[in-house]
């Protein structure tokens, strides 16, 4: 298991983020790696890729695999990006289901944002050479 983690790598995916956001429109946020206290120790049952704070203009992404410490896909870390900035651009809404009002995290409407956002992505041309196949 590789403990070292790559700092060009992360480099590479803060100036990719940075564009991410111009691209969308998206000024002001900040992104931070995930870091797990111990990697590839343990039962890793946790596959949350990343997460943000509606209220706070911060993303964290998990930019390595949990148990072996490799690099994820760019575009993988992409698509998690635009996932994470859609959660911004459509926040959480309040449904009634039957007699229960249910907090919806991820609504129709949302994935719909979701897409939206990985099409104008592959349009940009500095971040469309890393969603070739």
């Amino acid at each position: 298991m590789a403990d070292i983690i790559d700092p060009r790598h992360e480099q590479l995916m803060e100036h990719l983020f940075k564009r991410t956001c111009i691209v969308l429109g998206m000024h002001g946020f900040e992104m931070r790696p995930l870091r797990r206290r111990v990697r590839g120790v343990g039962k890793l049952r946790s596959y949350a890729l990343g997460y943000t704070k509606l209220n706070e203009k911060l993303v964290t992404i998990d930019l390595y695999t949990p148990r072996t410490m490799k690099t994820r896909k760019i575009d993988a870390i992409l698509r998690v990006i635009c996932h994470e900035l859609a959660h911004h651009q459509e926040p959480p809404r309040v449904m009634r289901v039957g007699f229960k009002l249910v907090r919806m995290i991820h609504h129709p409407h949302f994935w719909v944002q979701v897409k939206k956002n990985v099409e104008i992505i592959k349009k940009d041309e500095l971040l469309a050479e890393y969603f070739v196949a």
